[in-house]
């Protein structure tokens, strides 16, 4: 009986399982990486907003309510009651920014709304004076 120089359908099925895993593997890969860098811009474009409404709201501008793009934000009056290390009569403005349609972006992430604070600048320059 002559030996031939071949594969067996055995090893040929063994490598394709091997191939059909490793791509499989990377299919994953590529899909968690293409979620993650979803979010980051998300949250990077949240940062920029909050720093631009920061800027706005430190200058005494801001409005109760606005939007902007896909978002909208409200502020409201934030107190530090029951804080001994806080001034008395010092309050902050809580500013909750959100996107106006939460149902047009794929993510979950971007339900959540992003919140962040302002100092009240008017309280804080009468009681440096």
């Amino acid at each position: 009986m002559k030996r031939r120089n071949a594969f067996t359908l055995l090893e040929v099925m063994v490598a394709v399982a091997i191939l059909g895993l490793s791509v499989a593997g990377s299919l994953r890969l590529v899909t968690l990486s293409v979620r993650t860098l979803e979010d980051v811009r998300y949250e990077r474009r949240n940062l920029a907003l909050a720093r631009a409404l920061w800027l706005t709201a430190s200058s005494g501008k801001l409005g109760e309510r606005g939007r902007e793009r896909e978002y909208s934000w409200e502020t409201e009056r934030f107190s530090f009651e029951r804080q001994s290390d806080v001034p008395e009569g010092f309050f902050c403005r809580k500013v909750v920014l959100s996107q106006a349609d939460p149902a047009s972006s794929r993510s979950e992430r971007t339900k959540e709304p992003f919140v962040f604070f302002v100092p009240d600048m008017k309280i804080e320059k009468e009681r440096t004076e």
